[in-house]
């Protein structure tokens, strides 16, 4: 599935569609997002935590320390700093054979050592992209669960189509996404999107 997704959108010898300028601004976009997310929501959750101090309003307290430890855990200390740079080394879509690139593709979950940092397993932007599912647990709805869930596979189709991740790359950044907002969810006691109609 990974070699033939990514065929798709490989073309004449080069993932053309990708340098076209809706898919460079999604890249650029989500590659900014981080710097303005995680300094902005450490002040809203440290002000939320000062200002309903007095625990009459317990998920006004918390839901901002939740959306800054979901931010900082999940795209940022696993995705892209635990899997990008100590997993599997696997080469991007571009770097293979396949695609033109040099190095041997390799399955997800299969060590290749073709890459050293930075490789293609998970996808970072992806990751950005499905943190938006914590809209759920923000508005306490499963549809912004959704709404998340399509923003974060829009990113991670602009990252195929770029030649930058396999499909794997994006399925495995939601599934990391969601795991640590699950477990957020439930250390803080913010129930999950699906616990609500």
């Amino acid at each position: 599935l990974d070699l033939i997704s990514s065929g798709w959108f490989y073309i004449e010898g080069e993932f053309q569609l990708g340098r076209t300028l809706p898919f460079v601004i999604i890249y650029e976009l989500f590659g900014y997002l981080p710097y303005l997310f995680v300094p902005g929501l450490l002040v809203a959750a440290l002000w939320a935590l000062w200002r309903f101090r007095d625990g009459r309003n317990p998920f006004k307290r918390k839901i901002f320390l939740f959306l800054f430890l979901s931010l900082l855990i999940g795209p940022g200390l696993l995705v892209n700093g635990v899997f990008k740079n100590n997993s599997i080394g696997r080469a991007r879509p571009s770097q293979i054979v396949e695609f033109g690139g040099e190095n041997q593709f390799t399955p997800a979950f299969v060590y290749s050592g073709s890459c050293a940092k930075n490789c293609s397993f998970v996808s970072g932007h992806a990751s950005m992209g499905f943190y938006f599912i914590a809209l759920g647990w923000l508005m306490r709805s499963r549809r912004w669960f959704w709404i998340g869930l399509g923003i974060g596979s829009l990113v991670g189709l602009t990252r195929i189509v770029q030649g930058g991740h396999f499909l794997s790359d994006t399925v495995f950044a939601f599934w990391s996404v969601y795991w640590v907002n699950l477990a957020l969810g439930r250390w803080l006691g913010i129930p999950s999107p699906f616990s609500y109609k």
